[in-house]
């Protein structure tokens, strides 16, 4: 017999079963298989492969090896992990850019204009598998939707640098240094920052908000706890901070941007 192991996440609640996860499947489960043997198809291996489904009606994944962080510890806020997630978000968005989207295609999150790639659309350290202080794997693509490349970048490099205001727990370093994550980030990826970014970051954390609500008020419970915990007004903040600090992080773009 197979040993499992439940794994909570923040929405649901995962099981592993050997080489293979069983996870709860949502209405865009078909749409999100298509996308990941698309990936596998275009090179890109850092995503779990779809198995299928188990008799319960659960979504059947490879399990990726390796760590996964709510928030990346002291240890890994480093150089190393910060390319190696810039150039693996970069790679997978290559890669999704030649999907073909079809009418039936049901996605969680509405689509966004210009659809260059499909973005995974929660792309954190939390679903990032890290193995040797490095990013070797996406998972959990359950908001996966086709959107430009800036609506991942901009709340990847949010959760990575982080840019969070100091009274956010995940928070790290001062704005000069959060400016020069963000930086190296976008280099890496390929992308050079600016006030575009600091916008769409704003826009992201206010789309997040207005979600997470409405599925509160839909019923869902994962979100009326996250609702209940506070999660709302510490994106709130954080969107303040942004504005606040906005001329001093432009600045710490600007300088590493010289710099590199």
């Amino acid at each position: 017999m197979v040993e499992e192991t439940v794994l909570h996440g923040g929405v649901n609640i995962v099981r592993r079963r050997g080489d293979r996860v069983h996870r709860p499947a949502t209405a865009a489960a078909p749409a999100i298989h298509r996308l990941l043997r698309h990936l596998r198809a275009a090179g890109f291996d850092a995503a779990p492969e779809p198995l299928g489904y188990d008799d319960e009606g659960n979504e059947v994944l490879s399990f990726l090896d390796g760590d996964v962080h709510n928030a990346l510890p002291a240890a890994l806020h480093t150089p190393e992990l910060l390319t190696s997630a810039a150039v693996l978000l970069r790679r997978f968005h290559d890669a999704s850019a030649t999907f073909v989207a079809s009418p039936e295609d049901r996605w969680q999150l509405p689509a966004r204009s210009p659809a260059e790639v499909i973005c995974h659309g929660d792309l954190a350290p939390y679903n990032c598998v890290v193995r040797a202080g490095r990013v070797v794997g996406f998972i959990d693509f359950d908001n996966a939707h086709p959107a430009p490349r800036v609506w991942d970048l901009a709340y990847a490099v949010y959760r990575f640098a982080p840019l969070h205001a100091p009274t956010n727990p995940d928070s790290a370093g001062s704005p000069e240094e959060q400016a020069l994550h963000v930086a190296r980030f976008c280099r890496d990826y390929g992308l050079a920052p600016g006030p575009f970014l600091l916008d769409a970051i704003a826009d992201r954390l206010t789309a997040l908000v207005a979600s997470m609500r409405e599925r509160a008020e839909a019923g869902e419970a994962a979100f009326q706890a996250h609702i209940a915990a506070g999660h709302p007004a510490l994106y709130e903040e954080d969107i303040r901070y942004l504005r606040a600090e906005r001329e001093r992080l432009l600045r710490g773009f600007a300088a590493e941007t010289r710099a590199g």
